[in-house]
């Protein structure tokens, strides 16, 4: 069965608004704040390393993951409902979101190249992990739906 162009081209809605609180998805975006737990466990990781050396292999090991893949490799309750509502989200927010997605994972496997380079200098690559964390913060932005200012503040206020 074929499907019509113009019924490719029709969004489908976001599931239930409450149940998507509930869920603790935002209702407007169709994203949730989980998944930046994923990119948070990596710059701490990247943030001790100047006090503890051994974080060096986990953070070589670490991967990028989409937004999918991590929620379909956990183990919360609504973990369907995150991925059917990240389907669903409106063309323009994931558009940033891919971006902001992709800067947080930029600024890591720089980190990575950096330690693969230079192995001794481990230690010193701690001094990039507010840079990351300012990247997850504005993934944070775009996931609650915050743009301009609000998502500026949102990033500069962990380092005021």
């Amino acid at each position: 069965m074929f499907l019509s162009n113009e019924r490719l081209m029709r969004r489908v809605a976001l599931p239930d608004s409450d149940l998507l609180k509930a869920a603790s998805i935002n209702p407007v975006t169709g994203l949730a704040t989980d998944y930046l737990n994923y990119f948070n466990a990596i710059a701490i990781m990247i943030a001790t390393l100047a006090d503890m050396p051994e974080m060096r292999e986990p953070v070589l090991e670490w991967h990028p993951v989409d937004y999918a893949a991590h929620f379909r490799m956990t183990g919360l309750r609504d973990r369907d409902l995150a991925v059917a509502a990240y389907d669903s989200a409106p063309p323009a927010v994931k558009k940033r979101f891919m971006t902001a997605q992709r800067e947080v994972e930029l600024a890591t496997t720089e980190v990575q190249h950096l330690m693969q380079g230079a192995p001794k200098a481990s230690a010193q690559l701690a001094c990039c992990a507010p840079e990351i964390f300012a990247a997850i913060a504005r993934l944070g932005g775009v996931i609650n739906g915050r743009q301009g200012a609000d998502a500026q503040s949102e990033v500069d206020s962990p380092f005021s």
